[in-house]
């Protein structure tokens, strides 16, 4: 998953199906840090920006 990828909640996401998380855009990945895993930061097509775990997200076309 990187910058530019369009996602959707994946299986294990507690908003998959509600229309404000239909899919979203990553516009930061944030690497792994002492006490920290991995995220990326979402902005959602209802316009909200969330930090997200990737493992919950579903890539639906990645950045080229």
């Amino acid at each position: 998953m990187e910058v530019g990828d369009l996602v959707r909640p994946g299986e294990n996401h507690g908003l998959r199906g509600h229309k404000d998380r239909a899919h979203g855009v990553v516009i930061e990945y944030l690497e792994k840090s002492e006490g920290f895993n991995v995220g990326v930061i979402v902005r959602w097509n209802d316009g909200d920006i969330e930090l997200e775990v990737p493992p919950w997200l579903e890539v639906i076309s990645e950045n080229r």
